[in-house]
């Protein structure tokens, strides 16, 4: 709704008010993709950005597992893959020596994907922004947020947000290329002439990057570090003596190094990273200094005698690395920081963009639940878990930061024997599945109110506590008509788990359902309840029916599911012979799924990554959050495990 208002501040042509359930400021990737999710929710947004148009620079270019694994689950993975190149063939030297060639040490053992893609920032704002196109919901461009509060008027609750922008269609935007960590006010002549918005909404989400406006308005604090050194960036097309690879790192002989990654778009990006600032360095004066006949110098100072040619330069520029994080990410329940407006970091490891992307994964189902009056707003103080998120991605990247400028004997030493070593080390890793942090697939949140352990039974290991990753693994449908050697088509536990705002509640039915008695073993966890095929159907008809009924979903969810259910229930047994004579083991694989179908974990990989045995087992139920994290867990998988799992669901959802 717009309607007239009072006019707005001296020099402004007019005022008006108008309202809308969430209100999103800055057009990244985050703001981006949070704007895509809710719309996908059938929640109405307003996405603003001061930009008259979408940077064209490339930026971050590294999409990590998760964010492919948070991609699929939205339904956007497709132009991604197409359009990005995989995370494949490091190659290392130290001076001109090639000391080592190593393959991308990825998620292949825990994720569908084995890599994750190099694709340019302005790539991955071009393809959500279509994506947002075609749902009707384009960016506001032009507009600069004045001021922000939570306001309680009437006894109701909502923000209130004051933009201007400049008229006819003038934009004065801060340059790009200024240093990170600044909050600075948009600049225009006194008697420009303003268009104001007062606008209404039920919450704000705050993804206007390191100088975020809506922070700075709101007081709340960015305590961190600004590093010692500066690091230089450039991309464009050049020629090289030394062989570079998909990625390459040249460790220099003037102790610094260089970073060359191969770019979709056809161009290079080569990196300095190891370059100390000078006293009182006014970092915006070096930036006006630098240009691409001073970078090649430096390049070819760390590669010497090799030699390397800019022949053109599509982008050149120069920063110092912030490592901070707001005080807090949740205002008054009402107001949330998301992307670099709530946490920067080094470049290094690729952390920065995918820790937005996961922030608003995280956000928007919780805002569409509340919204659909499915959850209490109590539901949306738990986007906190996401701020040791952020200090994981800080620590991470600071550590591989300082692991990359260390150039002395004795870190040189370590990287010659790594490289040395890394056919061995490699193999041995993913064999063990000992993953890189990097990729993202080990996140994972602590106790809150939405991550709850089972109030009596034993704390399980940590790789199976509540707030994990929802882990992944192969996975047969079973069929009634065929024996347990018929070949049907595989899926993955995360393609039954698809979708943006759904529950998922997996059952790990070990070898009971080969039982007609479900009679524990004597390996079955003591005090905890098996179950049969019979009963395990009643009780999946049962309490889906309860679940279903209480908890519904007003809006159009466009997330692959042709229904609004929210709760979707998959039932896995371990690899055993299942009879076929049982008519509730029939009824179960002829159901669709969601609605409790078999799937037979054949090389017993799930079973173990969720901690259940897959013979002689008790079995247990799983809860997985719309976000794909585990948010419950209970050993048994009988009638008591089963009220125990709607006792969590009475205590997150709407009473």
């Amino acid at each position: 709704m717009t309607t007239a208002a009072s006019a707005g501040s001296s020099g402004a042509s007019h005022s008006t008010t108008s309202t809308v359930p969430v209100l999103i400021t800055g057009a990244g990737p985050t703001g981006l993709f949070e704007a895509y999710l809710l719309t996908k929710l059938g929640i109405s947004v307003r996405i603003i950005d001061r930009a008259m148009a979408p940077s064209p620079l490339s930026k971050a270019n590294g999409i990590q597992v998760r964010s492919l694994e948070v991609f699929q689950m939205a339904g956007i993975i497709d132009p991604f893959l197409a359009q990005g190149l995989s995370f494949t063939n490091f190659r290392f030297y130290v001076g001109t020596k090639r000391v080592a060639d190593m393959r991308y040490l990825g998620g292949r053992s825990v994720s569908h994907y084995p890599s994750g893609v190099i694709l340019e920032q302005n790539t991955t704002c071009a393809i959500l922004i279509e994506a947002l196109d075609k749902m009707g919901v384009r960016v506001d461009r032009g507009w600069e947020l004045i001021d922000t509060k939570v306001v309680e008027e009437g006894g109701r609750t909502f923000v209130e947000t004051v933009l201007r922008k400049v008229l006819p269609s003038e934009n004065f935007t801060v340059d790009e290329k200024k240093l990170i960590g600044e909050v600075e006010a948009l600049t225009a002549p006194v008697d420009t002439a303003y268009e104001t918005q007062v606008v209404r909404s039920e919450y704000l989400v705050a993804a206007d990057g390191a100088r975020s406006a809506v922070r700075h308005k709101l007081n709340i604090g960015f305590p961190g570090r600004t590093r010692s050194h500066k690091t230089l960036m450039w991309d464009g097309l050049l020629d090289c003596d030394l062989d570079l690879s998909r990625i390459t790192i040249i460790h220099g002989g003037n102790k610094k190094s260089v970073v060359a990654c191969e770019l979709p778009n056809g161009t290079w990006r080569l990196g300095i990273d190891d370059v100390d600032l000078e006293p009182g360095e006014d970092i915006s004066k070096t930036l006006q200094d630098l240009t691409p006949a001073k970078f090649e110098k430096l390049c070819n100072e760390c590669i010497a005698p090799a030699k390397l040619k800019l022949k053109e330069t599509k982008w050149l520029t120069i920063f110092k690395i912030n490592e901070r994080r707001a005080d807090h990410f949740v205002h008054k329940n009402r107001i949330f920081l998301a992307g670099d407006a709530a946490h920067i970091q080094s470049p290094s490891g690729g952390q920065g963009m995918n820790t937005g992307l996961h922030d608003a994964h995280n956000l928007a189902w919780k805002l569409a639940l509340v919204l659909n009056k499915a959850a209490p707003e109590a539901l949306l103080a738990t986007y906190h878990e996401r701020e040791e998120m952020a200090d994981r991605a800080i620590a991470l990247t600071s550590s591989m930061l300082d692991m990359e400028r260390d150039m002395g004997f004795t870190g040189m030493l370590k990287k010659r024997m790594f490289y040395t070593l890394s056919p061995v080390i490699v193999p041995l890793m993913e064999y063990f599945e000992a993953e890189v942090d990097a990729n993202m697939v080990d996140v994972h949140y602590n106790k809150n109110a939405l991550n709850k352990a089972h109030p009596t039974q034993t704390i399980p290991a940590a790789q199976f506590r509540v707030g994990v990753r929802a882990q992944d693994a192969a996975l047969r449908p079973w069929r009634a008509d065929t024996d347990r050697t018929h070949n049907s088509a595989s899926t993955r536990l995360h393609e039954l788990t698809v979708g943006i705002a759904r529950f998922h509640i997996v059952v790990f039915a070990s070898d009971m359902l080969s039982s007609r008695t479900g009679t524990p073993s004597a390996t079955a966890i003591q005090g905890v309840s098996t179950t049969t095929a019979k009963e395990l159907e009643r009780n999946i008809e049962d309490f889906l029916s309860i679940w279903r009924t209480k908890w519904s979903y007003a809006s159009n969810i466009q997330d692959g599911h042709k229904d609004k259910d929210l709760f979707k229930v998959h039932v896995i047994t371990g690899p055993v012979a299942l009879s076929n004579s049982s008519s509730s083991v029939k009824a179960l694989a002829n159901k669709k799924t969601g609605d409790g179908r078999i799937y037979v974990d054949d090389t017993k990989a799930l079973h173990r990554r969720y901690g259940f045995a897959s013979k002689r087992g008790a079995g247990g139920i799983v809860v997985i959050r719309p976000d794909s994290h585990v948010g419950y867990r209970v050993n048994g998988a009988g009638g008591q495990a089963w009220k125990d799992v709607q006792d969590y669901f009475n205590s997150i959802l709407t009473k």
